[in-house]
C-alpha cells in the first residue's frame, strides 16, 4: 500500500477520494491509514469490514463512491505518472459524451513487467470481449462510470468470499462499450499469495460463484461455451446439486456433455489431492 499512497500523493490533479476497503487485515492497516489521513494530502475513506473477501469488499467501495468514475486497484498496485487521474478526467471529459454507443467507461493500459501490447490500429471504442476477438490479449485497467457498476454489484454465495470478475464484466459487455485509451495507468505487481497465483484454491474454495460464472457464460453463448457447460456439471457434482439440469442456462448440451463433467469432477478431485 505505500507505493499506492505515494502515486496517489504525486497525482497533479487531485479531484479523487481513495476509497480503502480493509477486509479484515490483522496486519495494522487501520494505523498506517490514520497517519495518512493526518497528513491531508490524499483524500482518504476507511472502511472496515470483516472477512468477506474480495468482491464484497468491492461491492463495499462502490456503493459508498460519490465520484462519477471508480477504478480498482489493488494493494500491490500502483499509479504509473503522477498525470493519471489528470489523463482519465480529460479523456472522459472529452469523449464519452460524442460516442453515438452506450458507454459504461474507459480501457487503459496495465504495465506489467516488460511487456506492452497495443490496441487495435482505428478501434477507439469497444466492447471488452471485442479486444481478445481481435489479437489483443494483455490485462487492461478499467475505470467504469460508478452509476453503471453499481447496478452489476457482485453476487454473495454462503460459504464463500469469491467470484471472478468476468462475472459482471459479462453482464456489462452486453450492454455496453468502452472508450479505448492508449495510455498507461496501472502497474501491477503480481503477490505469490494473490489471487492469480492461487487460481486452483480458489476454484475449490468457491464452487457455487465459479458455477454461476459458468451457466452465465453458457447464457450469453460465449466463444467455446461448450467448456462452460462442463465445468457447470462438475462444479455442481462438487457442491452435490443434482437439480443442476433444472437450473442449467442450457438443458440439453448439460444432459449430452454430462459424462464429461463427471470425469472433470474426478480429474479436479486429483488436482485437489495435491495441491
Amino acid at each position: 500500500m505505500p507505493k499506492l499512497y505515494d502515486s496517489l500523493c504525486e497525482q497533479t490533479c487531485q479531484d479523487f477520494e481513495w476509497l480503502i476497503v480493509d477486509d479484515g487485515s490483522t496486519d495494522h492497516t487501520k494505523e498506517l491509514v490514520d497517519n495518512w489521513k493526518q497528513e491531508c494530502k490524499v483524500s482518504i475513506q476507511y472502511i472496515y469490514q470483516d472477512n468477506s473477501g474480495k468482491m464484497m469488499a468491492h461491492n463495499k467501495a462502490v456503493q459508498a463512491s460519490k465520484t462519477e468514475l471508480f477504478m480498482c486497484v489493488d494493494s500491490d498496485d500502483h499509479l504509473c505518472s503522477a498525470q493519471v487521474v489528470t489523463e482519465i478526467i480529460s479523456y472522459w471529459d472529452c469523449h464519452h459524451n460524442n460516442s453515438k454507443d452506450d458507454i459504461c467507461g474507459i480501457i487503459a493500459y496495465k504495465e506489467i513487467g516488460q511487456n506492452r501490447m497495443y490496441f487495435p490500429e482505428g478501434m477507439n471504442v469497444a466492447h471488452k470481449s471485442d479486444l481478445p476477438a481481435n489479437g489483443f490479449k494483455a490485462e487492461v485497467s478499467l475505470i467504469f462510470c460508478n452509476s453503471i457498476l453499481e447496478q452489476h454489484l457482485f453476487p454473495f454465495f454462503k460459504g464463500e468470499k469469491f467470484v471472478t470478475d468476468d462475472y459482471i464484466y459479462d453482464q456489462i459487455d452486453q450492454k455496453y462499450k468502452f472508450l479505448l485509451f492508449p495510455y498507461f495507468v496501472q502497474h501491477c505487481e503480481y503477490q505469490d499469495d494473490g489471487y492469480s497465483h492461487n487460481y486452483m484454491k480458489l476454484l475449490f474454495n468457491n464452487p457455487q460463484g465459479f458455477r454461476a460464472y459458468h451457466n452465465q457464460y453458457v447464457k450469453f453463448k460465449k466463444k467455446r461455451y461448450f467448456k462452460s457447460v462442463i465445468c457447470y456439471v462438475a462444479l455442481s457434482l462438487r457442491i452435490g446439486d443434482w437439480g443442476m439440469f433444472r437450473h442449467a442456462s442450457s438443458k440439453t448440451l448439460t444432459v449430452l456433455l454430462f459424462p464429461f463433467g463427471v470425469l472433470k469432477y474426478l480429474y479436479d478431485n486429483y488436482r485437489l489431492s495435491h495441491i
